[in-house]
């Protein structure tokens, strides 16, 4: 035999052996803290079957929260959005204007009153809540021109208002009338 061959038939016969016995094993554990854990068995004896697969469902968000942004969870502080409740109002000659507005208007926290054209004397604003509580704001006594505007702090927290009555016209002194017109916005 030729010496070439031997030591082919060597080499070969002693990987075979190292092969067919071999002598470190491994094994594998995953665990994942949350979201979605796919786990695949690669020791499947038969190449043709796929591995198994696992997989763990991840709890959703609840869907009427929105958040920040997703890896924080602080939730988003509610925006009030002025709304107005009445545009371009003049005073009767009573000198009162009265405005409806319903609770399906929203709630608020604040009413503003701005000038629109001309300049209009405010004496006083009664504010009647949905569940009929009123609030009063007395001695207002203010003359708005141009752009100005004035803010009432409603009472309580977030109400609905059934009616506004906002009373002014004669600048109080008699001789002359505020014949300008204002805007009502809630907020």
């Amino acid at each position: 035999m030729n010496i070439k061959a031997i030591i082919a038939s060597l080499v070969l016969g002693s990987s075979s052996i190292a092969m067919a016995s071999p002598s470190v094993t491994f094994s594998a554990n995953a665990q994942a803290p949350y979201g979605t854990t796919v786990v695949r068995d690669h020791r499947a004896d038969d190449w043709n079957r796929p591995a198994p697969i696992v997989v763990q469902p991840v709890e959703p968000a609840p869907s009427n929260i929105y958040y920040r942004n997703g890896w924080h969870r602080e939730p988003m502080p509610p925006v009030y959005r002025p709304v107005t409740l009445a545009s371009d109002m003049h005073f009767a000659p009573d000198g009162r204007t009265s405005i409806t507005v319903g609770g399906q208007a929203g709630r608020f926290n604040t009413l503003q009153i701005s000038a629109c054209a001309g300049p209009t004397f405010i004496k006083q604003v009664y504010v009647q809540f949905d569940n009929g509580q009123e609030q009063v704001v007395r001695n207002l006594n203010r003359t708005l021109r141009g752009n100005q505007s004035l803010t009432l702090d409603l009472d309580g927290n977030h109400r609905a208002i059934r009616r506004i009555v906002v009373y002014g016209g004669s600048n109080g002194w008699g001789w002359r009338r505020a014949s300008g017109t204002f805007t009502v916005t809630a907020a």
